[in-house]
C-alpha cells in the first residue's frame, strides 16, 4: 500500500511539473489566417461583396472596385497556404501572381506597385486578409518575387483598380445561356495578360481572364467576351481566326 501512495505521489508531482512548463516554441500570428480560421471558413453566402467576419470582427466589402487607389503595406504568404482554398473558392497556388484583400470585391484586377523600386504587377484578389497590424494587402510569393519584396517581407505599395474585374469560372442560370470565346489558357499569368492586352488593343472591350484549377494546376484562360446568342460569338470567332486559330466558343 505504501509503495502505491508514492506512485501516485510521484504522478501528480510530474503532472504538476508538466503544467508548469513554458512552450518554447511561441505560436505563430498569421496575416492571413489557416484555411479552418480563414474568411472562406466563415463566409456562408457569396463572399465576393458580402460581410463576413474574421477574429471578432466584421468586413464589409466594397461593391465595386471602380476608383479604388490606395497607399499602404503589403506582405506575402506562401507554403503554409499553398494548395488550399482561397475565400473564392480557387486553390491557393503561391507560385502564381494573385492577391488577398480585405475589402475589394474578389475578382477584381488590381495593380500593385512596391513604392521602394518601383516595380509593378497586375494581379487578381482572389482571398481575403492579411488580418494583422496595419497591412492592406497579402500578396502570393509569386507576386512579392516579381516585386521584390520577398526578402524585405513587408513594404509600402500602391494598389489601384483596373477598373474591371474577372469574370468568375462558374455557370449559373444566367451565364448557361451565354456563348464565350475562347482564345488561349496559359500556366503563365504574363502571358495570358499578353493576350489580354492584344485582344483589348484590337478593340475587344469585352475580353476577360478566368483562373480555373484543372488537376491541381492554375490555368489563365483568355476569352474575346461573352454573348448572348451564337452568331455574335460566331462573327468573333471568324475575326479571330487568323491570329488565334486555336479558338474556339463554349456557352
Amino acid at each position: 500500500m505504501r509503495y502505491v501512495v508514492v506512485l501516485i505521489a510521484g504522478f501528480v508531482l510530474l503532472t504538476m511539473a508538466g503544467c508548469g512548463t513554458i512552450n518554447p516554441f511561441p505560436q505563430h500570428v498569421y496575416s492571413t489566417p489557416p484555411s479552418d480560421n480563414s474568411a472562406a471558413a466563415n463566409v456562408k453566402y457569396d463572399p465576393k461583396t458580402n460581410p463576413y467576419t474574421v477574429f471578432g470582427q466584421t468586413y464589409y466589402p466594397l461593391k465595386t472596385a471602380r476608383g479604388y487607389d490606395e497607399v499602404g503595406l503589403a506582405s506575402w504568404y506562401g507554403k503554409d497556404f499553398h494548395g488550399k482554398k482561397t475565400a473564392n473558392g480557387q486553390i491557393y497556388n503561391m507560385y502564381g501572381v494573385s492577391a488577398a484583400h480585405k475589402t475589394l470585391p474578389l475578382g477584381s484586377r488590381v495593380q500593385v506597385t512596391n513604392l521602394y523600386n518601383n516595380r509593378s504587377v497586375i494581379l487578381v484578389i482572389n482571398d481575403r486578409g492579411p488580418f494583422v497590424n496595419e497591412r492592406i494587402l497579402d500578396l502570393s510569393y509569386g507576386a512579392a518575387k516579381k516585386l521584390g519584396t520577398v526578402e524585405s517581407g513587408v513594404v509600402k505599395v500602391r494598389v489601384t483598380s483596373l477598373g474591371s474585374e474577372l469574370v468568375p469560372e462558374r455557370i449559373t442560370v444566367a451565364s448557361a445561356k451565354r456563348y464565350h470565346v475562347r482564345v488561349g489558357a496559359f500556366a503563365v499569368r504574363d502571358n495570358a495578360e499578353r493576350v489580354h492586352r492584344q485582344l483589348l488593343g484590337a478593340g475587344y472591350t469585352n475580353a476577360n481572364i478566368v483562373m480555373v484549377t484543372r488537376d491541381g494546376q492554375v490555368l489563365h484562360i483568355v476569352q474575346a467576351g461573352s454573348f448572348n446568342n451564337r452568331d455574335q460569338a460566331e462573327g468573333v470567332l471568324e475575326r479571330l481566326k487568323g491570329e488565334f486559330p486555336t479558338s474556339y466558343i463554349i456557352s
